[in-house]
C-alpha cells in the first residue's frame, strides 16, 4: 500500500511539474509560430509599458523582429534601435554586429549587411553562430522579405 501511495504521489508531481513547465512559455511565442504578429506586438507594446521588470531591451528586439515578419520596416527600424538605447559595441561585439546587419537590412542597404556579415562570419563563437547564419540568409535572400529572408537560416544549420 505505501509503495502504491508513492507512486502516486510521485506521479502526481510529474504532471503538476510537467503542467508547470508548459505554462512557463510566453503565450506570444505561440501566438508567433501561428503567425498572429499583430497580437504579438500588441501584447509586447502593452507588456513594455506596463511592466517595471520586463527586459525591454529583448522585448524591443522581438517587437522589432515582429515588425519586420510584416514587412513593416519602417517600424521595425524604430524599435530596433530602441532595443539597444543605452547598448554599445564594445559590450557584446557579436551581438552588435548581428543588431548592425539586420537594421541594414530593414534599412535596405545591402552594402552596409554585408560589412557585418562579414565581421561576423570572421569571428563568432558557437553562440553567435545561429545570428551569423541569419546575417547570412538575410544577404543571399536580400530580395525577399525579412519573414522569408530570415528563415532560411534553418536550411543552413546543418552545414
Amino acid at each position: 500500500m505505501k509503495q502504491i501511495f508513492i507512486f502516486i504521489f510521485l506521479l502526481g508531481n510529474l504532471v503538476f511539474a510537467y503542467a508547470q513547465n508548459k505554462q512557463e512559455e510566453p503565450i506570444w511565442w505561440k501566438w508567433e509560430r501561428e503567425g498572429k504578429y499583430l497580437e504579438v506586438v500588441s501584447h509586447l507594446l502593452y507588456k513594455v509599458e506596463s511592466d517595471s521588470i520586463t527586459n525591454k531591451h529583448a522585448d524591443y528586439l522581438h517587437i522589432a523582429r515582429t515588425y519586420g515578419y510584416l514587412n513593416d520596416y519602417e517600424k521595425a527600424i524604430f524599435y530596433l534601435k530602441k532595443s539597444m538605447i543605452g547598448l554599445e559595441e564594445k559590450n557584446d561585439e557579436q551581438f552588435w554586429w548581428y543588431y548592425q546587419g539586420t537594421l541594414a537590412f530593414f534599412e535596405r542597404k545591402k552594402d552596409k549587411l554585408k560589412i557585418y556579415l562579414n565581421k561576423l562570419e570572421n569571428n563568432h563563437s558557437n553562440y553567435y553562430k545561429n545570428n551569423y547564419l541569419t546575417l547570412k540568409s538575410l544577404f543571399e535572400n536580400f530580395e525577399k522579405g525579412y519573414f522569408e529572408a530570415s528563415r532560411s537560416k534553418n536550411n543552413q544549420i546543418s552545414n
